[in-house]
C-alpha cells in the first residue's frame, strides 16, 4: 500500500515539476546508449540545421522548444514533432500554474481522477 502511495506522491510531484524538453534532447537523442560515443552539440546542431547557440540554450533550459525545432527533430528521426510540442506545453503550463498557484483539483488530490458528473 505505502509503494503504492509513493508512486502517486511522485506522479503528482513529476506532473507540477516535468523535467525541461531539453533534458529529453540530451538523454534521448545526444547520449550515446550504451555511454560510448555520444553525439556532441555541434554535431547535433548541424545535424537540426540550427545555431549551436540556439540548440545549447534549449539543451540547458534557457529556451523551449519552437515548432520549427520540433519539425527539425522529427525531421531527424528524434520523435514526432507532436511529442516535442506536447512535452514543450506541458512543461509550460506546469511552470505558470506553479506560477500563479493554480492546479485542477485532480491534481491537488491523491492522483485520482475527477468523477464524471
Amino acid at each position: 500500500m505505502s509503494e503504492r502511495n509513493n508512486e502517486v506522491r511522485y506522479d503528482a510531484w513529476l506532473r507540477r515539476n516535468p523535467p525541461h524538453p531539453g533534458s529529453h534532447i540530451y538523454h534521448g537523442c545526444l547520449e550515446a546508449v550504451d555511454g560510448v560515443g555520444g553525439m556532441g552539440v555541434g554535431a547535433a546542431a548541424r545535424k537540426l540545421g540550427v545555431s549551436r547557440v540556439a540548440l545549447s540554450r534549449v539543451l540547458n533550459g534557457h529556451a523551449g522548444i519552437t515548432v520549427s525545432l520540433a519539425l527539425k527533430l522529427e525531421a531527424a528521426g528524434w520523435g514526432s514533432a507532436d511529442s516535442w510540442m506536447n512535452l514543450q506545453v506541458s512543461y509550460d503550463l506546469a511552470c505558470e500554474r506553479n506560477r500563479i498557484g493554480q492546479w485542477p483539483q485532480s491534481a491537488e488530490s491523491s492522483g485520482s481522477e475527477p468523477e464524471a458528473a
